[in-house]
């Protein structure tokens, strides 16, 4: 496996395929305590090894503000200072947390990650985003701000759940669709076996491309005032489906992308052929089923951030690597879905 470092975001190094436990030459002597979850403190004692900790519960119910205060409680009692480093060590949820909670106590400690799902290190753990959820909404609460660097270390994803691994899979293919060259939907065409069998190469090739991509859209809009809301393709239905259907993230992605895709041809934006040639991509990765949005569905919809009075700016694709940004009154998209 080759260890690829790239500063793709200002100040930050993303470093693809660097073993979890060498976190340790990147500390420079500064005292460091380590925000993961109960899964990986079972299957990775070592690299907790000789560090303060605090072992938070697994699941998304954990990204919220009461996490918030009991973290800062714990840094309070550790005694730590403006010099301390915080290093969070998980998957989406552990990474946003720690983002928030290192940029908030004491007006911003330094932080880093070590990525370990698919999906944290192509998504969560990459474009200076931090945040916990209020209520029903996803990342209500929350800032930019980016890690001292990212480790997205392979080997880890030995260990991933499939489900989780197909979450993460459900954002390779988001930026496989939105991607202009096109080179990640031909990989993943031409890759599928592979990829779902966890190979080692294949994978520095996906996470390569996916921080690539996620990187150049970032560094164009960095706090996400415009083009970069691009990424937020399947989003705005897959946060509804993803908190009613209690599913993981990507996957809910997916469902949401399926959902943007129908309203794309029905509005006449996407030709049939495209979303077919979608479709069949989905579906070489075990996505091959379809969601009806319910009435709590579109009111938690109703409240998503990118809400303007009564219209909501969705991202569509006019074509494989083409996406656009087009606004839609509620009863429009309920309309078109029927």
């Amino acid at each position: 496996m080759n260890n690829n470092t790239h500063n793709y975001i200002s100040n930050s190094d993303i470093k693809i395929g660097l073993p979890a436990i060498e976190f340790k030459q990147l500390l420079n002597n500064r005292r460091t305590i380590i925000i993961s979850d109960e899964n990986l403190f079972c299957l990775y004692p070592q690299v907790f090894e000789g560090f303060d900790k605090i072992i938070l519960p697994s699941g998304e119910d954990t990204k919220s503000l009461k996490t918030v205060e009991l973290l800062i409680s714990e840094f309070v009692k550790l005694n730590l200072d403006r010099n301390s480093f915080i290093l969070g060590f998980g998957g989406g949820v552990i990474c946003d947390i720690t983002g928030f909670v290192a940029s908030v106590f004491m007006r911003g400690l330094n932080f880093g990650f070590i990525a370990s799902s698919l999906l944290a290190q192509i998504d969560a753990a990459i474009g200076g985003k931090n945040g916990v959820d209020f209520g029903n909404y996803k990342n209500y609460i929350g800032c930019f701000n980016n890690p001292e660097f990212v480790i997205c270390d392979p080997i880890l994803l030995k260990t991933l759940p499939d489900n989780e691994y197909k979450s993460g899979l459900g954002e390779v293919l988001k930026y496989a669709v939105i991607q202009s060259k096109n080179e990640l939907f031909n990989y993943l065409n031409q890759n599928a076996e592979q990829i779902l069998a966890k190979n080692q190469n294949s994978l520095n090739v996906v996470v390569n491309q996916c921080v690539k991509t996620k990187s150049d859209i970032v560094a164009k809009d960095p706090f996400d005032k415009g083009f970069r809301q691009i990424l937020n393709f399947g989003h705005s239905f897959g946060h509804c489906i993803e908190k009613i259907e209690n599913i993981p993230h990507g996957i809910a992605v997916v469902y949401g992308m399926r959902i943007a895709l129908k309203l794309a041809v029905k509005k006449g934006l996407l030709s049939s052929d495209s979303q077919n040639n979608t479709l069949k991509l989905f579906a070489k990765f075990g996505f091959t089923e379809d969601i009806i949005l319910s009435d709590e569905h579109f009111k938690i919809l109703a409240g998503d951030k990118k809400k303007n009075l009564d219209l909501i700016k969705l991202v569509i694709i006019t074509d494989i690597g083409k996406p656009e940004f087009v606004n839609f009154k509620i009863d429009e998209i309920k309309n078109l879905l029927k």
